[in-house]
Order: structure tokens, then sequence, then C-alpha cells
């Protein structure tokens, strides 16, 4: 019974949350004098070779938005996220 209790509370928690970020977003939407909503990030692509290393192009770089929040808003990865991930593989 409690361990219901805390998972309601749990997931009741990660929902508030998620709508908090997504109307904080909004808000520098509609305010951008409050801060960026989206950013940049720049991208490069790798691929595998056979000898078992990774081959990174960075002749053709990628500008990819992202959006500076918590969570994936609008089809756009948290910054914080894709600048932790900027090489794509394209196997």
């Amino acid at each position: 019974m409690i361990l219901k209790r805390i998972a309601v509370g749990a997931v009741g928690l990660l929902v508030a949350l998620y709508f908090g970020d997504y109307l904080r977003v909004r808000f520098r939407i509609a305010y951008p004098k409050f801060g960026d909503a989206f950013g940049t990030v720049t991208t490069y692509y790798s691929t595998s070779l056979k000898s078992g290393k990774t081959e990174v192009f960075f002749d053709q770089p990628q500008t990819e938005t992202c959006v500076n929040s918590l969570f994936p808003h609008f089809g756009d990865r948290p910054c914080w996220y894709a600048s932790r991930n900027y090489v794509k593989s394209l196997d």
C-alpha cells in the first residue's frame, strides 16, 4: 500500500516537473528578454570502419537546434544532452 503511494507520488512529481519545464520554455518563447528558449549545437557524423575504429567526419558539420530545458520539447533535444552527444553515428 505504501509503495503504491510512493509510486503515484513519484509519477505525479515527474509530470509536474515536465509541465513546469514546458511552461518555462513557452514563457521564454513569448518573452525572449528573459533568456533564449532555443540554442544551437554543432554536430558531426561518424562511421565504424572494418578495423573496429571510428572515423569522424569533421569536414561537414551540421548545426542542430536544441531547447534550453531539462526535457525535450517541440521535437528538439535539450541543449545539455545535445552538447554531450554531438557525434552521430551513421551505422
